[in-house]
Formats: structure tokens, sequence, C-alpha cells
């Protein structure tokens, strides 16, 4: 089965850190005999792209501006509330330009006559006993005489597939991906999945417009391996497991009820820490506490008219974390909000 396939590994090693997981990640998928691609839109050292069998670059680097809100959304609930964001209408503004970089490693593996291929991001660590498990799973679907094969993410209510762990025949994802011709057509095809996002294209691509056979698994990587590092860099940066990280986020969002009231949000986390949340209204400061991150908090805010927010999280002397919206940007956005029941 591995000589007919690839394993792409989708990057973009902007840190030390980013490097570092991407040489686990390749030695993890080397070392169970599979041929390797590094496709990215980042430079890489030479000792990673000696490591591989292939190492494709481009420059293609188009960041998303978006005419509409996205409705693909992080969300926190219970029975008292529902906090649910899109993140400053930001997700999906990358996606564009790995899906440049999927499709790039597509047609060269093609070339090389590769039947079939898999696709990873660089924290797509496996253990040994996780290979062992996944090539059972291929094995039992019957990968190789089939179109596709995904798992799906779960974000609220919308089923979307893993865009960071998924495979199949090459032709056939070449044949479906080429409809998606720039980036406009990009963006037309994945709000009608709900969103900018890349899960929002395949969603419409590969479930809502699904052609082929293939497989569709009712489970996400997260839940279905053991290994503690699959997934570490999914939040933005490589959050190594057993060390404390900063893997919360700060949000301003408007109260979804009551008029021109808003919140300041400081996201939940794993690790604490001792930290000051500060709030700027038009520059100056009108806000500072001191808190301890782990649970979800919120802050009410007075959204006056034509005032810019900025919103500051600091961990000792060092400023980790910043959003910045007008009143209106933050009442206009639809998806983002605080909702008390």
């Amino acid at each position: 089965m591995k000589e007919n396939i690839c394993i792409i590994i989708g990057t973009y090693p902007t840190t030390y850190l980013d490097s570092a997981l991407l040489g686990l990640t390749l030695e993890s998928w080397k070392q169970q005999e599979y041929d390797i691609c590094i496709a990215s839109h980042y430079p890489i050292n030479q000792d990673l792209q000696h490591a591989s069998k292939y190492y494709i670059y481009s420059d293609e680097n188009e960041m998303l501006e978006f005419p509409t809100i996205s409705n693909i959304t992080w969300y926190h609930s219970n029975e008292q509330f529902l906090y649910q964001t899109n993140w400053g209408n930001t997700l999906g503004k990358h996606s564009y330009a790995v899906l440049q970089n999927i499709k790039n490693a597509l047609h060269f593996l093609s070339s090389k006559k590769y039947t079939h291929f898999f696709f990873i991001e660089a924290d797509g660590f496996l253990n040994s006993e996780d290979h062992f498990r996944f090539e059972k799973e291929l094995k039992d679907d019957d990968f190789l005489n089939k179109d596709y094969w995904f798992m799906m993410e779960y974000e609220g209510a919308t089923n979307l597939p893993v865009t960071n762990f998924f495979g199949g025949r090459i032709d056939y994802f070449i044949d479906r991906f080429s409809i998606v011709s720039d980036s406009k057509t990009y963006m037309d095809y994945s709000i009608n999945g709900g969103g900018y996002s890349l899960e929002s294209l395949f969603g419409e691509l590969f479930v809502r417009l699904q052609e082929g056979e293939g497989t569709i698994k009712r489970t996400n990587p997260r839940n279905f391996f053991t290994n503690e590092w699959f997934g570490v860099s999914s939040g933005g940066e490589v959050r190594v497991p057993g060390l404390k990280s900063k893997d919360w986020w700060i949000d301003l969002v408007k109260d979804r009820d009551i008029e021109n009231v808003g919140y300041a949000i400081v996201t939940h986390t794993s690790s604490m820490f001792n930290s000051v949340l500060k709030l700027f209204k038009n520059n100056k400061e009108v806000f500072s506490s001191p808190i301890m991150t782990g649970p979800l908090m919120w802050f009410k805010i007075d959204l006056e008219q034509s005032c810019t927010w900025r919103l500051e999280h600091w961990v000792g002397n060092e400023k980790s974390k910043q959003i910045e919206h007008t009143s209106e940007q933050i009442l206009e956005n639809g998806w983002s909000f605080m909702e008390f029941h």
C-alpha cells in the first residue's frame, strides 16, 4: 500500500518551534516507510528539505479579505450562557494559500505516478501505536479503492470535514479542486459551506456536493488518536505537552439581546498565569484588572458610538495578546456575541 501513497506535510514554519515540530512529524511518518512531500509557502531549512523525498515551495500567500461575516465559529456554553465568536472574522484568511499548497503537491505527485496521498499538517505527529491504528483503519476502509477518506470536525451545530488529516485518490482530488480556480471562486464555494475557512470549502465540495465513493468517519483526530503531540499547534502557536502555554484568546463581542452592550472576553485555558487585562477606549486606558487565567471570563462594556476599543492581555512585562475594533465593528459582527439564558 505504501508504494502508492505519498504523505504531504503542509507547513508554514515561522518560528524555531514550528521547525522543530515539523522535524518530529516528518520523522514520525518517514520511520513508517512512507515517502514524504513537504509543501510550504514559507521557506524551510535545508536539513528538513533533505530529510523529505520532495519539497515544494511557493510564494503564493494570498491573504483573503472577506466581503461578509463568516459563521464558522468557536463557542463555549453551559446552562447560563453562550459565548460564540468568529475571532474577529479572521478564520480562513490564510486558507486559500494552504489550498494552493495542496493543489501544487497533488499535481506534482500525479506526475510521479503516485495514485493516493494523505495530507497532514506539521503537527500531525503520531506515535507507533497510533500509526498502527491509522494503518489498520485505512486497510479496513479499503482506502486504495476509494476516492476520499475524511474525519469530521464538530463546531457548534455544523459538521465540517477535518482539513489537517485527510487523503484519497490523487486524480479525484485534482478534479474536485479544479473548480476553485482563484480566490474569488474559493470564497464563493466556501461561503456556501458556512464560512471562509478551508473546512467550509471542504464541506461544500465533499459533503454537500458529494461525488465519488469514500469514507467519512464521525470523529476527529483529537478524539481518535492517543498521542498528546497531535494537533499541538492548531491554535496558532506550538503548545508543548506538559508545559504551560498561553493558549487562550481575547475577544470583543456584543450582547446578543441588549443594544449597545458588549463584553471583553478572556477564553478558557488549561494553563494558569497571573496576568493583567487592560481595556483602552480611543487610546486611553479605561480599565485594568489583575486576573488568573483558567476559566472563561468576561467584563461588560457600554459600546458608545464612534469609539475604538483595544483589549490587551499582559503576563508579567510581556503583552501576550491584543485585539482592536470599533464599536460599530463589534455590533455589526452577527456571529460573535454573548447570550445569557
